[in-house]
C-alpha cells in the first residue's frame, strides 16, 4: 500500500508538471522575438505594471520565492489554487510606499463555501498624488496631474484532490494615467500540488492574462496612447520543511518567475520560525536584467498573535532595491478562529 501511493505521489507530480509546461511555453513564447522599445528584455512595453509589485512581506521578505509556500489570503495575488486549503473567514491588508511618493495597497478577504470551494474578493491600488507637470525647456506650468490604478478581483479555488488544488481570479483593471484612461478584464489561474514528503509543495501561477489594452486617444498631456499588452507573468516554484518540530520549523523555497516584459529571474528563500510565534526570513533574488547576475537580499521578521479568539500575524519586510531606495513592506493578516488554529502549511495530503 505504501508503494502505491508513493508512486501515486510521484505519477500526480508528474502530471503537474506536463501540465505546467504549456503555461510555461506561454510566458515564455511571448518573451522572444524583436522589440523596438525596451531592448531585448522588453522592458516598460507591458500596461498595468502595478500589477506585478509583490503584496506580501514575508513573500518579499523570502525574496519573492513565495508561489509556493503562500498559505494565507495573499494567494489571491500569488496562487488562488492555495485559497481552498484556508478553513477559516481569513482578511489580509498590506501597505507598501515606493519612492517618489507613490503608494501600494493591497486587501483581500477569503470565505469558504463548505464543499462548494473557497471564494475571495481582492482590493489593489497605486496612487501618486498630484504631479506637477513641467514642460521642457520651460519650467513648471502651474497645473498638476495624477495617476491612479485600481484592480478588483473575484477568486474561486477548491480542491480537485488531497494533494492537488486549483483555482481562478477574474480582475476588473482601471487605470486612469493624466488623462489616458484604460477598462479591462484579465483573468489568475493557481495550481498547487502536496506531494506527501516533508510537506513538499508545488507551486503554479499564471497571472494577468488578457488581451492588449489602448488608453485611448490623445491625452491631457498631448500625447497619443498606442496598444500594450498586459503584464503577464509564470511563476513556478517548490518548498520543502527541513525541520519540523514542536517549537522550530524550517521552510526552504525555491521559484522561477518568467515575466513577458523583463528576462527571467529565479530566487531562493529560508524561513525559521520559532514556536508558531515568530518568523525570521531571507531571501536572494537573482536577476537577470544586468548582465544576467543582479543581486537582490531581502530581510524579513514576523510576529504571531492571539487575542480574544482572532489571531493577528504582523509582518514587515526590508528588499534591497539596485537604482531606487531599498522598500519597506508592512501587512497585517487576521482570521477568526472556532476552535482551534489549524497551521494550512502543515495540511495531510496522503492520498
Amino acid at each position: 500500500m505504501k508503494t502505491l501511493k508513493k508512486r501515486l505521489r510521484i505519477g500526480l507530480g508528474l502530471l503537474f508538471l506536463l501540465f505546467c509546461l504549456p503555461f510555461s511555453l506561454v510566458a515564455q513564447a511571448v518573451d522572444q522575438g524583436p522589440t523596438i522599445l525596451g531592448g531585448p528584455s522588453k522592458t516598460g512595453t507591458a500596461a498595468a505594471q502595478f500589477l506585478q509589485i509583490g503584496v506580501s512581506p514575508r513573500g518579499a521578505g523570502l525574496g519573492d520565492s513565495y508561489v509556493a509556500l503562500v498559505n494565507d489570503a495573499s494567494g489571491a495575488f500569488y496562487n488562488p489554487g492555495v485559497l481552498s486549503l484556508i478553513n477559516q473567514k481569513q482578511a489580509f491588508f498590506s501597505h507598501t510606499n515606493l519612492p517618489a511618493g507613490i503608494a501600494h495597497y493591497f486587501v483581500s478577504y477569503v470565505q469558504p463555501v463548505g464543499n462548494i470551494g473557497n471564494f475571495a474578493l481582492s482590493f489593489t491600488a497605486l496612487t501618486t498624488g498630484d504631479i506637477p507637470i513641467t514642460v521642457a525647456y520651460k519650467g513648471p506650468t502651474g497645473e498638476s496631474f495624477s495617476v491612479s490604478q485600481i484592480a478588483v478581483g473575484l477568486s474561486y479555488s477548491r480542491r480537485l484532490t488531497n494533494m492537488v488544488s486549483f483555482g481562478v481570479t477574474t480582475k476588473f483593471i482601471a487605470e486612469d494615467l493624466a488623462g489616458f484612461d484604460n477598462r479591462t478584464v484579465a483573468f489568475d489561474l493557481g495550481l498547487l500540488y502536496q506531494m506527501g514528503y516533508r510537506n513538499a509543495r508545488l507551486g503554479m501561477s499564471l497571472t494577468n492574462f488578457g488581451s492588449d489594452v489602448s488608453y485611448g486617444g490623445k491625452s491631457d498631456l498631448g500625447f497619443d496612447s498606442q496598444r500594450f499588452p498586459m503584464p503577464l507573468t509564470f511563476r513556478f516554484g517548490a518548498a520543502i520543511d527541513l525541520l519540523y518540530s514542536d517549537n522550530n520549523k524550517i521552510w526552504l523555497t525555491a521559484e522561477l518567475h518568467q515575466p513577458n516584459d523583463n528576462l527571467r529571474n529565479e530566487s531562493i528563500g529560508l524561513e525559521y520560525i520559532f514556536n508558531d510565534l515568530i518568523f525570521l526570513r531571507g531571501g536572494w533574488k537573482i536577476d537577470e536584467e544586468k548582465d544576467g547576475f543582479a543581486e537582490s537580499l531581502a530581510f524579513g521578521v514576523g510576529i504571531n498573535l492571539s487575542i480574544s479568539g482572532i489571531n493577528g500575524m504582523f509582518d514587515v519586510s526590508w528588499t534591497q532595491m539596485s537604482y531606487l531606495n531599498d522598500l519597506l513592506r508592512l501587512d497585517r493578516k487576521s482570521t477568526r478562529l472556532n476552535s482551534s488554529h489549524t497551521d494550512i502549511s502543515r495540511m495531510p495530503s496522503s492520498a
